[in-house]
């Protein structure tokens, strides 16, 4: 049965229900904070490996293009062995082209991009770099895109038209066999219907579907209540991760203050205080670029 979201991902494994789970902190090392009023989650990026990857395929096309003119300076050659270093050189360099733009924008994008869920508002608060919709949706990304590799938008969507789906993939061990490799993916839809406005890259899972179930569990479940009361524990910031949402990377300093009304808003405690800073702050749109 394909996904009733439309258009679907490539590798989608399933549709994800907003039944709620247990909220077991066994299952949320990923949860960066959870108030009584709002869930922010971490979207940490894995930084060493597209640097090693970068160097290793970079290295490797060095060396193809070093065979290739070794090849056109030696005597009664067969034209073989000048078309494949050739042909490898090209397709080394597409390659590269792809591993270089991943390569900028982990070097310059924010090592966490978080979300904040609003149990008491029914808000979704998205900090989201510009160039992950095209790293989402596009194999090649166009040079066009490398002028975005340092810009970013907090997006606001509701809680209702908010909705998951699972990825996965078999990957192959060199030494032998082979896992399953799954990632939750977040569907931002058009009110009342499936249609995809965005998807939301979340986090790798090695617990299928028990991430989404925590993040159902605190949005829908008593939240009415206090987070205890409602199955659920409080979870504080890391010292270290005490400047996430506003401060993420700490050479990008943020003034402008529709972010800082922005801040606000996802932490309020109702949808009338909501309201109040809507209007103190002038949110009246669903995208704000962090400046």
């Amino acid at each position: 049965m394909p996904s009733r979201y439309k258009p679907s991902l490539p590798k989608w494994k399933s549709d994800l229900s907003k039944g709620g789970g247990p909220g077991t902190k066994h299952y949320a090392s990923y949860i960066a904070c959870a108030t009584d009023n709002y869930l922010e989650i971490y979207r940490k990026r894995k930084i060493i490996v597209p640097y090693f990857t970068f160097f290793l395929i970079g290295g490797g096309e060095i060396s193809v293009i070093l065979a290739f003119f070794v090849c056109l300076n030696q005597n009664n050659i067969s034209w073989i062995a000048v078309i494949v270093p050739f042909i490898a050189s090209i397709l080394g360099g597409l390659v590269l082209y792809v591993n270089f733009f991943t390569f900028l924008f982990y070097q310059f994008a924010p090592a966490s991009s978080p979300i904040r869920f609003n149990r008491k508002t029914g808000k979704v608060y998205l900090y989201e770099a510009v160039v992950m919709e095209r790293m989402l949706t596009k194999l090649w990304p166009p040079l066009k895109a490398f002028k975005d590799l340092n810009k970013f938008h907090i997006k606001v969507y509701d809680w209702k038209n908010f909705n998951a789906v699972l990825l996965g993939s078999t990957v192959v061990n060199p030494q032998g066999g082979s896992f399953e490799r799954y990632a939750l993916v977040g569907v931002a839809c058009e009110p009342n219907s499936y249609k995809v406005i965005e998807y939301i890259y979340i986090r790798e899972t090695d617990c299928f579907t028990m991430d989404w179930d925590w993040i159902c569990h605190f949005m829908e479940w008593n939240t009415d209540k206090p987070l205890d009361q409602a199955g659920l524990e409080y979870i504080d910031y890391h010292p270290r991760d005490a400047e996430t949402f506003m401060q993420v990377k700490p050479r990008l300093k943020i003034t402008s203050r529709k972010i800082e009304g922005l801040d606000k808003a996802s932490k309020a405690s109702s949808k009338e205080e909501l309201a109040q800073i809507e209007q103190e702050y002038e949110l009246t749109k669903t995208v704000y670029p962090v400046e």
